[in-house]
């Protein structure tokens, strides 16, 4: 143990039993921002090059958006499209294909 640095963390020295949803936010943010791991990076990219291939208000499948992007493998974009829509740069929707359900994506404007 290094000297003058407390044993334990308590509440006290983290700021209280509850964090605030905007200082968990910003905790968040900045770990999010900190992650130098090679497969994050690389997801970020693959995010990156989506959003600036895909046309606008165009309804395009999982298989069509990771042709356009010339990726050879629609699991790994499948997880980017996601993550996509859970930020809310994308819209999907769910529709009934020839095999089975289709998700189709589209860039809002």
């Amino acid at each position: 143990m290094k000297p003058g640095r407390p044993s334990v963390v308590t509440p006290e020295t983290v700021g209280g039993p509850f964090v605030s949803s905007s200082r968990l936010l910003t905790l968040r943010e900045l770990a999010q921002r900190a992650c130098n791991d090679p497969r994050r990076r690389e997801a970020r990219k693959t995010e990156a090059r989506i959003m600036e291939m895909m046309p606008f208000r165009v309804w395009l499948s999982c298989t069509a958006v990771a042709r356009l992007i010339g990726t050879p493998d629609d699991r790994k974009t499948r997880a980017r499209l996601d993550r996509l829509t859970s930020d809310g740069k994308i819209e999907r929707k769910r529709e009934q294909g020839i095999h089975g359900p289709v998700y189709l994506f589209r860039r809002l404007s």
